[in-house]
């Protein structure tokens, strides 16, 4: 997985919604489904472009909240995969990732 290059399906969109308090959202733009998110969260699927792979995506979240490696991995790959096989992320060749 640490290679490969993942952007975000095209059903869905980040919107970050800057009020008093930010609040942070994933959209099925297909199903009309709306996911709240936190920072962090909001922050790693932003980072998803297609060119990026996660070992990159990773060691740019280490720098930006100053994390160990090991604590991303526990707490990121279980969503990862997730997120691949809900087609959140899918390849950047365009094969949807499906688990």
């Amino acid at each position: 997985m640490d290679n490969d290059a993942y952007r975000l399906g095209s059903d869905f969109s980040l919107y970050k919604a800057d009020l008093a308090e930010p609040k942070y959202f994933l959209f099925n733009i297909q199903s009309g489904t709306i996911f709240h998110l936190n920072q962090v969260s909001f922050d790693m699927l932003s980072l998803f472009d297609g060119k990026k792979n996660v070992r990159t995506i990773y060691n740019e979240m280490e720098s930006l909240y100053n994390v160990s490696r090991s604590s991303l991995e526990e707490d990121f790959n279980p969503l990862i995969e997730t997120w691949k096989a809900k087609c959140v992320l899918i390849l950047e060749d365009g094969h949807e990732q499906k688990v």
